[in-house]
């Protein structure tokens, strides 16, 4: 008996080591799509993929991770005391899955050359706001769901539109039915409330240091462009404006001009 009890415990705490935090309180390895939230000491300098990061007064930065980064993540930390310090971190791949799409009207698959301008358009309303580099911190919080429903589409799914290959899948989608509430998964500020072609009644939040959030299809938006929203704060219903063949909420996460997958910081994926 007293084997079967050590041998229990070993396997344990092999399961609990498998996931460390590191002297940068991320927790390895880290996972494609995802977003991680660091602390340096006040001075520090911090460089990943050769650029700077925003660091806030009390040492927080953040870092995200593409749908399909390398396998390791290389962050560099300048001290303000002399030296360096350099940190290789391993990235979990994710598989993912083929998703097939029918129903949509041909219009939203390949759209006429007359609203093509309006596309262009709406695509580069959203850079903008994706880029900007606020001094917002809501990005330390702990994030909560924008709404609860059935899955319905995954972050990184390569795409079949009636029976059309597309580009990957940018976001979560989640379907609770027409009407439901949603609500902001972290504070931050609206920064766009637009309706789009392809996208239907859009909205943007910035939660600081170039990490945003996105929420397409909506019924109808509540919370205004500009105003300050806290976490669980009402922004909106769920709808099937734009390109949808039914109600549901695409929610998506983005560190500057990169896709992140909102399911890592819920830990579903």
């Amino acid at each position: 008996m007293k084997y079967i009890i050590i041998s229990i415990l070993i396997v344990l705490t092999t399961s609990v080591c498998a996931w460390a935090e590191n002297a940068l309180g991320m927790k390895e390895p880290l996972k494609q799509g995802g977003f991680y939230v660091g602390k340096v000491a006040v001075g520090d300098k911090v460089t990943f993929h050769g650029e700077r990061v925003k660091i806030s007064p009390d040492g927080y930065f953040v870092i995200g991770l593409g749908w399909k980064y390398k396998s390791v993540a290389n962050i560099r930390v300048d001290h303000k005391a002399g030296g360096h310090t350099m940190y290789h971190l391993d990235v979990l791949p994710h598989d993912y899955d083929v998703e097939e799409v029918t129903g949509l009207p041909p219009k939203y698959v390949a759209p006429p050359k007359e609203v093509q301008e309006r596309i262009a358009k709406d695509a580069a309303d959203v850079r903008a706001v994706r880029a900007i580099d606020s001094d917002l911190q809501n990005f330390r919080e702990e994030m909560i769901w924008p709404v609860k429903g059935r899955i319905s589409g995954r972050f990184g799914s390569h795409r079949i539109l009636n029976g059309e290959p597309r580009s990957p899948h940018t976001g979560l989608d989640i379907a609770p039915g027409q009407g439901a509430l949603i609500v902001a998964p972290l504070g931050g500020k609206v920064t766009l409330v637009s309706d789009q072609y392809l996208t239907g009644n859009t909205m943007v939040i910035d939660h600081g240091h170039g990490i945003s959030s996105v929420y397409a299809h909506m019924e109808s938006a509540i919370a205004k462009e500009g105003q300050i929203v806290s976490k669980g704060d009402p922004i909106g219903t769920v709808g099937m404006s734009g390109r949808a063949t039914g109600p549901h909420l695409h929610w998506g996460m983005n560190w500057y001009g990169e896709r992140l997958n909102a399911g890592v910081a819920l830990g579903i994926e």
